[in-house]
């Protein structure tokens, strides 16, 4: 299969497609940034972007899985530290989607069997990723306020929150009464059913691995938008939900010999340079900004996806080239702003700590002179 057409391409015979490892580590870096960055696992811009470099669609999804789990591990490590991750909640989710992955790589599987996975996927991502992108760049450009946790009661989320499905309560013998309808401490949720994130596990873990994605850029909207979750605590959750639907989707594509561990190793180096300053970078910018610049990235992935498929269709090169461009040059840019605005910020708490201490020797300072003025005036 033809590649970018550049003298530095390599071929990789699992995937039978000749690709330019600069390109792909290029693409690890990004998405590792932005996966500890955003709480995603980087599928919609791993797959998207191998499928715009030219790797089978087939060998796109389960790499980009691959990688979804690696780096989502990694990343969930460092949010867990700063206590960003809801477990009850997280494993809810999981619970549904486990399910919804073994029914996405069926569907996968039956498609492309009929040979049409290439085309359907595209479409599905196209529709999915500049949809959700037009939504979230349109509610931070309108600037529209949110606040999040128990405070917010109206919307969605309190109509999440205050949804009755099932029971309340379930009683069990020998283990006693179950609370259906628990709290969920860290997501600052004070009730709510538990088939609600497991129904939303289920559609995102279908979507995950028909798709080859974490289905982190479903999940962390929904969390923020739909449950009004603080930012923060959404991205941890996410990345740690991540981390099974990535395993068990990697797993399932590995037996079918739809990955390519080489790909995926080449990435991976490169993505777990970005990971860790990612997550660090939440801690210091605020969340409008996360929000904002995640909806100009999905959005932009889509239109990238979009020119790929388009450049197949006709078999344009100048096209495919112009998606190349897009996809990592938008996508870098973002990646940078991130890395700039935690160099930003631990530059201005260097400089607060420095005029901090500053302020502490002169009152030591003040205090010890006052100490020797005192016995003088006391002697006279």
């Amino acid at each position: 299969m033809a590649g970018t057409g550049s003298g530095a391409d390599v071929y990789f015979p699992i995937a039978d497609a000749t690709v330019s490892p600069l390109l792909l580590a290029l693409l690890g870096v990004v998405v590792g940034t932005m996966t500890g960055f955003f709480g995603v696992g980087g599928g919609f811009l791993i797959t998207g972007g191998l499928l715009v470099l030219g790797v089978p669609t087939i060998y796109a999804v389960g790499t980009g899985l691959l990688m979804v789990m690696g780096t989502a591990i990694t990343s969930t490590l460092r949010h867990r530290r700063l206590g960003n991750v809801d477990l009850r909640l997280a494993m809810l989710i999981v619970s549904g989607t486990i399910p919804g992955v073994f029914a996405g790589e069926r569907v996968n599987a039956t498609l492309a069997e009929a040979g049409i996975a290439g085309p359907v996927i595209g479409a599905v991502y196209f529709v999915l990723l500049l949809s959700l992108g037009s939504l979230m760049v349109g509610n931070w450009l309108r600037r529209l306020r949110y606040s999040p946790g128990p405070r917010l009661s109206g919307g969605l989320p309190g109509w999440f929150q205050a949804v009755r499905l099932g029971p309340s309560k379930l009683s069990l013998p020998r283990v006693g009464e179950i609370n259906l309808r628990p709290a969920f401490a860290n997501a600052g949720i004070a009730e709510m059913s538990v088939l609600v994130p497991m129904l939303a596990g289920l559609f995102i873990g279908f979507i995950a691995a028909l798709l080859g994605a974490g289905g982190g850029f479903l999940l962390m909207p929904f969390l923020v938008y739909g449950l009004g979750i603080p930012p923060a605590v959404a991205i941890g959750t996410d990345l740690f939900q991540i981390i099974i639907t990535g395993t068990l989707g990697a797993f399932l594509y590995s037996l079918s010999g739809n990955v390519d561990p080489v790909i995926a190793v080449i990435m991976f180096a490169a993505a777990s340079v970005g990971t860790q300053m990612g997550a660090l970078a939440t801690r210091f910018v605020n969340a409008a900004r996360i929000l904002g610049l995640f909806g100009l990235t999905v959005l932009n992935a889509g239109v990238a996806v979009g020119l790929g498929q388009l450049a197949r269709a006709i078999g344009s090169d100048t096209l495919a080239l112009v998606g190349q461009l897009l996809l990592l040059g938008v996508s870098g840019m973002v990646a940078l702003t991130i890395l700039a605005l935690l160099g930003l910020a631990i530059v201005v708490q260097a400089r607060r700590g420095r005029r901090l201490a500053h302020l502490r020797r002169m009152r030591r300072a003040g205090r010890m002179m006052e100490g020797q003025r005192t016995p003088a005036s006391s002697g006279g």
